[in-house]
């Protein structure tokens, strides 16, 4: 049986790890990197992973897509989701026919949107990792706690290219993936999660996940953001259900204390994903004119903090 061939671009933690693995179980991966280059393509990836530690040896490393000489038959995307970077021509090269699918694996809602307008050709795989992956030096990744891929086609339905996704990371160890076909519902799901806890974290001036669940005023804010995201989500046609909001606040309580990515971010002078964790939701409540002030509250001092960073 021919290899599945897989071009990863922006591949830093969360790229490495999933298709690390599946590399691991058998298929061609190889990958785009910038900052990790040379490091990457002298050693490849040490990947230190509570499901076994691993070492991810990509069959091309390269600085550009347009370098990958090969027809992919997916190309992931898991770089951050920043709206003043045009992803396209990061892409363009390195899908060269209509069968290649492009696989996002990147927080936020509305991600997909200008992708979908560049490639109409191109069948869009929407997904959503649960996974504790960071970067801790060049080449090197170390992933904690669960491994977990949703991922189904960007509007919905049943997918071949889903299904033989799925069906290759089922051959794979140390993942728990599935398809999907509501991606969207999981997605705006993820964002319930999200949205309070990674902005609180920042603006708290540097909270753990055990401040922000403490029977108390801060546990009350993010609740009360769980609440607006379910309404722009309802107007969006995703029904959340109200016990989500207890079963995520108990989650994160249950969790041992840990900083959220976006803190993580902040403190390590690296960009925020401000706009598809917050703005483009607080534009989806405009539209429908719905109320969200504490969203706006936070996604206007987000933005300003963010602003100063960048210009010091």
């Amino acid at each position: 049986m021919e290899k599945v061939k897989i071009l990863t671009v922006g591949a830093g933690a969360v790229g490495a790890y999933f298709t690390g693995r599946l590399a691991q179980a058998g298929a061609e991966v190889s990958v785009v990197v910038r900052s990790d280059y040379d490091a990457v393509k002298a050693n490849g990836f040490e990947i230190r992973s509570e499901a076994g530690d691993f070492r991810f040896t990509p069959h091309g490393v390269y600085r550009s897509a347009g370098e990958y000489p090969d027809t992919a038959d997916y190309v992931f995307l898991t770089s951050k989701f920043f709206p003043e970077i045009d992803e396209a021509p990061l892409l363009r090269g390195a899908l060269k026919s209509p069968s290649t699918v492009l696989v996002l694996i990147q927080n936020g809602i509305g991600i997909e949107d200008r992708l979908a307008e560049a490639f109409p050709e191109h069948e869009i795989l929407s997904s959503i990792a649960y996974i504790g992956a960071t970067r801790i030096q060049p080449g090197v990744v170390r992933q904690k706690g669960a491994s977990d891929l949703k991922f189904g086609r960007f509007g919905g339905g049943d997918s071949a290219a889903g299904r033989r996704l799925a069906s290759l990371f089922a051959s794979a160890s140390g993942v728990n993936a599935e398809f999907v076909e509501n991606i969207a519902w999981f997605r705006w799901s993820k964002l319930l999660w999200n949205l309070p806890y990674n902005p609180v974290s920042v603006l708290g001036g540097g909270l753990e996940t055990s401040a922000m669940t403490d029977c108390g005023p801060l546990e009350a804010l993010t609740r009360a953001l769980m609440e607006e995201v379910r309404a722009v989500a309802a107007a969006e046609g995703v029904d959340l259900p109200d016990a989500l909001v207890d079963k995520n606040v108990e989650f994160t309580r249950a969790f041992p204390p840990y900083k959220t990515s976006m803190l993580v971010d902040f403190e390590a002078g690296r960009r925020m994903e401000v706009e598809a964790i917050l703005g483009n939701v607080c534009r989806i409540a405009r539209k429908h004119g719905i109320d969200v002030p504490r969203m706006e509250t936070c996604y206007t001092l987000l933005s300003a903090l963010a602003h100063r960073k960048s210009s010091h």
